[in-house]
């Protein structure tokens, strides 16, 4: 059943001109009243019966799917819950329509769905709202939530835009590339087979001024809250029963083996391994010049940006190292994300305070404000953990010798003069303890000797404790 015009306007709530949203009973848009037509936003969610959502992706879409009516005007478009896709060529005609779209958020599905009709569809849907023409800018945003792909779509898209950054003609609009996933690992060990990692970081392009490749942690809910829903799948056994005792909880990242990894360092830091180099080399000295050059340019292959002012990594895992070189590129970062392997070592603290302004004696971070870590164990430090997991002063001493402290955030400070705050867990896990310190502001207010301070300390499981 299409939803009618009357439910269109009431949708709109008390803003016309803002947005709109619309839980779609089938893939056939409604008439929309004249008030609509200045309408900047809309929202399509899912709202079909599992068996109707089926059929209807099985069925010839109809001609007049998109309504004539649908405002052409709309920059800001959302597809929530389309886990399966869209009938094909519902997603191209719809973008055909929505001439101005600036930004597009895509939440929890299948975006190519599960055939090559549907794969295609997406594809030119995406192809045009990146790369439009007459005149035209293309997408500026692109937030992909929980969103995934059969392989080679997300490094399709990376194509896409990297052709855009080489052309004479065209150049890339997009701005704001949001990706990210909720960690399902607890529940299904392949779940990182599945995300596309490899193929993300393609999509790294020079226009880009925010980028990020986040991996959150499941939410924590108390019993409560989840009276009378299905148990989780981590939290029971194969035959359906409660698994007693602590319930699993944060995020394994992508590791620093991974391609998907090498290509994001790569796209960062403009460094190549040597194979590549080579690689590179080969392909100069073919005959054929530019054009066949251009043919030869595998997605992944060109620059990244240069300019970034957010990074959010935690998708993948670094070293300090790592860090350190992309900092030195990304010198106008102010806000900061990243998955780093941490060590129970002495220098360990030292590294990263190095890593943050570009390297030892490095001189970047002088933008930095806010900063992220999310220490993934090395091998050490596992060791450590497990041989300490009966004695709570132990597991203290180990959180002093990974978290910074007062001290050395004043020496972090010195060289990241505009930093606010800083954060770092062990894997977003809250059993594992965290340090959050925050600065305190400069005001008429503070004395001298408050004034620039940091406040905060070690957070050990639930138990605060400052160091």
């Amino acid at each position: 059943m299409a939803t009618t015009a009357v439910e269109t306007k009431e949708a709109q709530a008390t803003t016309p001109h803002a947005g709109a949203q619309i839980p779609l009973q089938s893939f056939q848009l409604p008439e929309f009243p004249p008030e609509a037509s200045q309408l900047q936003a809309l929202t399509l969610t899912y709202d079909l019966k599992p068996e109707d959502y089926s059929k209807l992706l099985s069925e010839p879409l109809p001609s007049d799917a998109i309504h004539p009516s649908l405002p052409s005007g709309i920059e800001t478009l959302t597809l929530e819950l389309f886990s399966l896709g869209y009938p094909a060529p519902f997603l191209t005609q719809l973008g055909k329509k929505l001439s101005n779209l600036k930004s597009l958020t895509v939440y929890s599905q299948l975006i190519d769905g599960a055939t090559d009709s549907t794969r295609k569809d997406a594809g030119e849907f995406f192809n045009d709202i990146l790369t439009r023409g007459n005149g035209r800018r293309g997408l500026r945003e692109l937030h992909l939530l929980d969103v995934f792909s059969r392989p080679g779509f997300m490094s399709g898209l990376g194509g896409i835009l990297e052709d855009l950054d080489r052309s004479k003609d065209k150049k890339a609009s997009l701005r704001f590339l949001e990706i990210s996933y909720t960690y399902r690992g607890h529940s299904d060990s392949d779940f990182l087979t599945h995300i596309p990692g490899d193929e993300l970081p393609t999509m790294l392009v020079p226009s880009l001024v925010a980028a990020c490749f986040r991996l959150t942690a499941p939410p924590i809910l108390d019993a409560a809250s989840t009276a009378g829903l299905p148990d989780d799948p981590a939290d029971v056994d194969e035959e359906g029963n409660l698994i007693p005792g602590k319930k699993p909880e944060g995020i394994i990242p992508l590791q620093p083996s991974s391609p998907g990894t090498k290509v994001l360092f790569r796209k960062l830091t403009g460094e190549t391994t040597s194979a590549e180099n080579k690689s590179s080399e080969t392909e100069s000295e073919k005959e054929g010049a530019d054009e066949e050059e251009e043919q030869n340019h595998p997605p992944g292959s060109g620059p990244g940006p240069t300019g970034l002012k957010m990074l959010d990594s935690t998708l993948y895992t670094l070293d300090t190292e790592q860090l350190g070189k992309i900092m030195n590129v990304q010198k106008d970062i102010s806000i900061l994300s990243v998955s780093l392997i941490a060590d129970a070592s002495e220098t360990w603290k030292t590294q990263l305070i190095d890593a943050l302004r570009g390297g030892e004696g490095g001189t970047k971070g002088k933008e930095l404000e806010i900063v992220e870590i999310v220490g993934v164990p090395s091998e050490k430090f596992k060791v450590e953990v497990s041989s300490s997991s009966s004695s709570t002063s132990t597991n203290t001493s180990l959180l002093k010798n990974i978290f910074p402290s007062s001290e050395d955030m004043a020496v972090l400070s010195s060289h990241c003069p505009e930093l606010e705050s800083f954060r770092m867990t062990i894997l977003r896990a809250p059993s594992l303890g965290a340090v959050e310190w925050n600065r305190l502001p400069s005001s008429s207010s503070s004395t001298s000797h408050d004034a620039g301070e940091w406040t905060g300390g070690i957070v050990r499981g639930s138990e605060e404790g400052k160091s």
